[in-house]
């Protein structure tokens, strides 16, 4: 590995480095390099690791590690997540470090959806290996250098934003209540940080510098697995140190498609990047350029075709290499949802799940090897799977280097806080991902198996397979729709990306009766929506969180880069000037 000089971590505005100016903001402008994170720290550290020469992943290992120190109750070595990354050559590749069921399953004795909180909540986490696997397979620098700034804020503190503030206030009696170390590490003497305070979390950094010595090995069959291993059997959790030292991050192919001409590169199963090709595939048919962006007619269809693909997520997407991925991204089988469509109608929302799935349900298998829609009898009803809780919590994270290479990761733990479980001497929240299972059907646990989410990273490229959008969000299952909404807004609205992110947008999803709207819309569009279109709206005052925080790198084909930090979320970009 490359080595280089140690990156000091230094909150500023604008710095000299021999490759330019660090340029930092909500949204900033630059041509040698650019992060954006829903942390203006995070987003700090990963500039200042390319202002140091190192590349896009070296920077994404960075801001994984040090948002789960100055955003932990959203994600951190506890949690998992997924990455897509795409290097200027055209490589793109995956890695899935999605959480995973421990080997023992005799401790659960109810439907998943009971264990929200508490060690039977907690699948084994990813994060640490996903990051250090793409570091090894294409980074340059060192643990040392890449963990050191998560390390240096951890042990010196850093300044509790409003939204850091503001979480740990909705989660108070939670996590006052919370067995384990939760409240000694996230409490102020067992009262709320305040925004302005410093916060410090120094068992996290001893767990950090055991993995800058011995990476995923010290995380996973070390200190930290030692502790976990021993408070679970103290306190009824499944997990073992076995799970752990077991735990394999993977590497994997994208699953890309295409809209209108540009290159969508997305993440495989079982999250949801098939589900974002089919809506897109089934919304390509229709000229939406026609419209206006927040046309009745435009709105309707945008909600349509995602509520046809969630359905189609539920059926077949899960933990398996026999998911018909094929299928569900062909563009005949988007043909094939068309007839179900009805131009100035909404589709009926069906909150029972049978009689949804007879009436919505389409079958990809046929199209997996290239047939086409003529050729195809429509029919067939798949088994649906239980619906699973899914949370809004979640961050994610865009990088583009001065040599090209992009990287798009999101890092989750599920809820916010997680578990609400830290096991004594360690400062890290451990997810609550075990909720995310289903008791029956395709997304049944199993040991190993990891749980279906709708996360989607997503790099997106121009008809020339030039680099054009590194796009993520959370949200949970409002992510499918904001990326899609961001997307149809600048390819084929031309909004500049910045408006793109900041229009109103949308939600949808199959197991909601109700469209979701954010404020802005004309009163003549909801008016529409609800009385001509048929759907029962909940509407919102303003653009919200609840929709997702998506962070965003745009390339301008003379290369320049734009990064933007959430609007929903106190978000942060910095660049290379």
């Amino acid at each position: 590995m490359k080595r280089f000089a140690s990156i000091l971590l230094i909150v500023s505005v604008l710095s000299l480095s021999v490759f330019g100016q660090i340029v930092t903001g909500q949204t900033a402008i630059a041509m040698n390099g650019m992060v954006a994170s829903a942390s203006p720290y995070a987003a700090e550290v990963g500039a200042r690791v390319l202002e140091m020469g190192g590349n896009a992943v070296d920077a994404a290992v960075a801001m994984g590690f040090a948002l789960g120190v100055v955003e932990p109750y959203a994600s951190g070595p506890g949690g998992e997540g997924f990455l897509v990354v795409r290097l200027a050559d055209g490589t793109t590749k995956t890695i899935d470090f999605k959480s995973t069921a421990p080997s023992d399953l005799s401790l659960y004795t109810k439907a998943p959806s009971n264990y929200s909180t508490g060690p039977l909540s907690v699948c084994v986490p990813g994060v640490v290996d996903g990051l250090l696997k793409a570091l090894e397979e294409w980074g340059t620098m060192s643990r040392e250098e890449l963990i050191s700034p998560a390390v240096k804020l951890a042990e010196e503190g850093f300044i509790v934003s409003g939204d850091f503030a503001g979480n740990l206030s909705d989660a108070y009696e939670k996590i006052l209540n919370a067995p384990g170390d939760i409240a000694n590490v996230y409490l102020n003497d067992l009262m709320l940080y305040t925004a302005g305070d410093i916060f410090k979390n120094p068992d996290q950094a001893a767990i950090l510098r055991e993995i800058i010595a011995g990476g995923s090995e010290a995380f996973y069959n070390g200190t930290f697995a030692d502790k976990l291993d021993a408070y679970f059997r103290a306190n009824g959790g499944a997990i073992r140190k076995i799970d752990l030292a077991n735990y394999k991050a993977k590497i994997k192919d994208a699953v890309s498609g295409t809209y209108r001409g540009y290159n969508i590169y997305s993440v495989p199963p079982s999250v949801a990047g098939a589900q974002l090709i089919e809506g897109l595939n089934i919304l390509e048919y229709f000229n939406l350029s026609a419209f206006e962006y927040d046309d009745p007619m435009v709105i309707s269809l945008i909600a349509d075709a995602l509520y046809l693909a969630s359905i189609d997520r539920r059926n077949y997407i899960e933990d398996s290499d026999t998911v018909p991925v094929k299928g569900l991204i062909s563009k005949e089988f988007a043909k094939s949802r068309l007839p179900l469509l009805t131009l100035g109608k909404g589709l009926k929302r069906i909150t029972n799940t049978n009689e949804r799935n007879a009436a919505y349900a389409a079958d990809p298998w046929p199209y997996e090897l290239g047939e086409s829609y003529v050729d195809v009898e429509l029919s067939g009803v798949a088994a649906l799977a239980e619906p699973a809780y899914e949370s809004p919590s979640t961050t994610h994270y865009s990088v583009v280097d001065r040599w090209g290479n992009a990287v798009s990761v999101t890092q989750t733990l599920s809820s916010f806080f997680g578990s609400c479980v830290v096991v004594p001497g360690t400062g890290i929240l451990l997810n609550n991902e075990w909720a995310n299972f289903s008791s029956s059907g395709i997304n049944k646990f199993v040991p190993g198996k990891n749980p279906r989410t709708i996360i989607c990273p997503t790099i997106i490229t121009d008809p020339n397979d030039e680099l054009f959008m590194v796009v993520g969000s959370p949200g949970a299952s409002r992510i499918l729709s904001m990326i899609t909404q961001i997307i149809v807004n600048v390819i084929d609205f031309k909004m500049p990306v910045t408006a793109a992110l900041k229009a109103p947008k949308t939600a949808t999803y199959d197991t909601a009766a109700e469209l979701f709207i954010e404020g802005g819309y004309p009163e003549n569009t909801l008016k529409a929506l609800e009385s001509q279109y048929g759907y029962k709206l909940i509407q919102y005052p303003g653009i919200d969180l609840f929709f997702g925080g998506a962070n965003i790198v745009y390339r301008y084909p003379d290369g320049l880069l734009l990064g933007i930090g959430s609007y929903r979320r106190s978000g942060g970009a910095a660049g290379i000037d």
